[in-house]
């Protein structure tokens, strides 16, 4: 029976920034199934290698237990609408690239757009699929039979590779899908497009962030590059040369030598543009499709939250006069509360349906609080205006409950009044008929998603790695929760830097309440 400290150990390990796998043994795996399908007939050999070598870049070899598993994939025209299991060449003048159709979407809603093949494969896939008649499976059944024979069957160490390391088969098929998990530098939402379902660390941060298919395109094609350039290097080191070539009809190739230079259109900082081509009086044009919004649809604008909050400022201007009538300063009160609350959550990202206040008892003013979130106490990093803003509300509230003798008998630091001076704990449904009354459609839950989504998108000298960023949303598994985990002082650092910038870049104003 596996122990708490052994399933701990093991969560933590599958979180970014962990350490990837050893690319040797990998590289030393790939080059037996290149060997084993080198064996093959001459005039197959092409095919079998490049579904092969597909099926692998896509880590789909694991779900693939039979024959009619394996798809058929074809080529078609540049003029033909992007579809499941389809390859194409794209020319920008000067290179060819060839690209295969990518689910941008999910189960529910498959989104198919042409993706770029990583360039250290593009010159084997591209002078293949060049060849090929539309419309025609490059495997027929009895060649996908004996592909999937060789897949199944044990892998033999050849000779020449024996006192190399190598990973077991079934390891081997995820390798990228262990290096997006271990790679820091994607996002969830970038992650989402290379880990499947059951293998996803934090099962729901994918989901409050979004992007367009030009970025997500161009950081899946780089990421690509990334963890096969780890194996390419290897082979090159140990000198595995006659174990990477590749021989078909009309090119003969090995994946680990310098390759040809890269499509210009693959260079573009920041995003690749997906070309299609219509044909219009006997002339074919290139149009640049427009991109897609991809990911979390709760995401707000941010000219529209500065805004809102602007009128927060606005609507606690005009405090009420010592002598003014108790109901309207217990609702000049109620504002002020609700305007901090909301201000909490679009700080700290965290969860209004959880927690809208901080119990007092773990509150010292300090820049690091705690938080029931989910029945657990949470660790939360505070920025230094919402602190400024929590000590000028606490004077508010002291003054309010001396003038009219309220007793705070709550835990919590902030609550409202009710019109008969009782306080009352603030809930999401509070939250959010106050917040529709100002912002009428949006509900508060919305900025946590702004607040995950300024977190990938911000430009700062404080960059946040996707660790960083699941901390701050609280996105934990066991062995990730407080008293599991540990901030070392530079990330603390980095992160309370970062809430810095992101509540200046927001133009938050200090309010007083003088």
């Amino acid at each position: 029976m596996t122990s708490f400290n052994q399933l701990a150990q093991q969560n933590r390990q599958k979180n970014s920034g962990g350490r990837y796998p050893d690319a040797l043994a990998h590289t030393i795996t790939l080059a037996i199934m290149l060997r084993k399908i080198a064996q093959e007939p001459a005039n197959e050999r092409a095919a079998m290698l490049i579904v092969a070598l597909f099926l692998w870049l896509t880590q789909s070899w694991n779900n693939i237990k039979k024959v009619s598993d394996i798809p058929d994939f074809i080529r078609i025209s540049g003029t033909t609408k992007c579809q499941e299991n389809a390859f194409r060449t794209y020319c920008d003048g000067a290179n060819s690239s060839a690209e295969y159709a990518h689910n941008y979407g999910n189960d529910q809603k498959k989104i198919y757009l042409w993706q770029p093949i990583p360039k250290y494969f593009n010159d084997f896939f591209q002078n293949f699929i060049s060849n090929q008649n539309y419309h025609t499976p490059f495997l027929n059944p009895k060649t996908k039979k004996r592909l999937l024979n060789i897949m199944r069957k044990k892998w033999r160490m050849p000779p020449p590779l024996k006192l190399k390391p190598r990973v077991r088969k079934d390891v081997f098929h995820q390798y990228l899908i262990d290096c997006a998990l271990a790679d820091n530098t994607l996002t969830a939402l970038i992650r989402n497009q290379i880990v499947s379902h059951n293998r996803k660390h934090h099962k729901l941060a994918d989901h409050y962030q979004n992007s367009d298919s030009d970025r997500m395109r161009y950081q899946l094609y780089n990421a690509y590059n990334r963890y096969l350039s780890r194996l390419i290097k290897e082979a090159r080191t140990a000198n595995l040369y006659q174990h990477f070539d590749l021989i078909n009809a009309s090119l003969s190739t090995n994946l680990i030598n310098e390759h040809s230079k890269v499509a210009s259109y693959l260079m573009q900082k920041g995003h690749i543009t997906q070309t299609v081509f219509e044909t219009s009086n006997g002339s074919k044009q290139r149009i640049c499709s427009l991109p897609l919004k991809i990911g979390s649809k709760r995401c707000l604008d941010e000219a529209a939250v500065v805004h809102f909050f602007s009128k927060l400022v606005d609507l606690v201007g005009s405090k009420p006069k010592r002598s003014d009538d108790k109901m309207l300063w217990f609702s000049y009160y109620c504002t002020a509360t609700y305007r901090l609350a909301l201000l909490f959550i679009l700080l700290t990202g965290c969860r209004p349906t959880h927690s809208l206040s901080i119990l007092k008892s773990y509150y010292w003013g300090d820049d690091i609080l705690f938080i029931k979130d989910k029945g657990l106490l949470r660790q939360v990093i505070v920025c230094d205006y919402l602190q400024t803003e929590i000590r000028h509300y606490k004077k508010l509230q002291s003054s309010v409950f001396d003038l009219f003798g309220v007793n705070a008998t709550l835990d919590e630091l902030w609550f409202g009044i009710d019109d008969h001076g009782q306080p009352f704990r603030l809930s999401n449904r509070i939250l959010r008929q106050f917040m529709h009354q100002h912002w009428p459609g949006v509900v508060p839950y919305q900025l946590r998603h702004f607040f995950a989504q300024s977190a990938v998108t911000q430009i700062s000298a404080a960059r946040l790695l996707d660790q960083d960023i699941d901390r701050l949303m609280g996105h934990a598994s066991m062995g990730e929760h407080l008293g599991s985990d540990q901030m070392l002082p530079n990330t603390f650092k980095l992160i309370k830097t970062y809430l810095n910038e992101y509540a200046v870049r927001l133009r938050l104003k200090e309010f007083t309440y003088d």
